[in-house]
């Protein structure tokens, strides 16, 4: 009788073993395309900066800028499943917190796509002074999420 709960315990955990490795590719995607994701919002967000402090911000430049923003911005809430904090063994600088208090995450993620659509119209419209402001509030979303949320390196 031992023997048959051992091979029956057995069983289980290679069942659950093979489930987590299952889950892994999806997790490791998850994970590698927020990381692309966000360090391409960096540099478009850094090339906004630019054009804005030169004075005489090139719109043909800022318009494609904010709209890779805006629908970068729009994909981000599906590359945080459950698993791809920390305990997923790779290096990301998404904290624990993401989940403990997925909400206060989740509306910082709202108002981030608020924000960019902000910037996007700002940057449609032509106008330097709406582009500088949406670009504030923007960057202020940003820093609320990674004050809270992101780990330094």
């Amino acid at each position: 009788m031992k023997r048959s709960y051992s091979a029956a315990f057995l069983a289980f955990g290679m069942l659950a073993s093979y489930a987590a490795y299952a889950a892994a590719p999806a997790v490791t995607n998850a994970i590698k395309a927020r990381q692309a994701s966000y360090k391409e919002i960096g540099g478009a967000f850094k090339s906004i900066n630019d054009e804005l402090k030169s004075g005489a911000p090139d719109m043909n430049s800022v318009k494609p800028l904010a709209r890779d923003i805006a629908a970068r911005a729009a994909l981000l809430p599906k590359y945080f499943p459950k698993g791809s904090g920390p305990e997923a063994g790779l290096k990301t600088r998404a904290k624990p917190e993401i989940w403990k208090d997925n909400a206060a995450f989740v509306k910082l993620q709202g108002d981030m796509i608020t924000a960019a659509r902000a910037l996007d119209a700002a940057a449609a419209s032509g106008n330097a002074a709406g582009l500088s402001a949406a670009r504030n509030t923007l960057g202020g979303t940003c820093k609320s999420c990674h004050d809270r949320f992101r780990a330094e390196l």
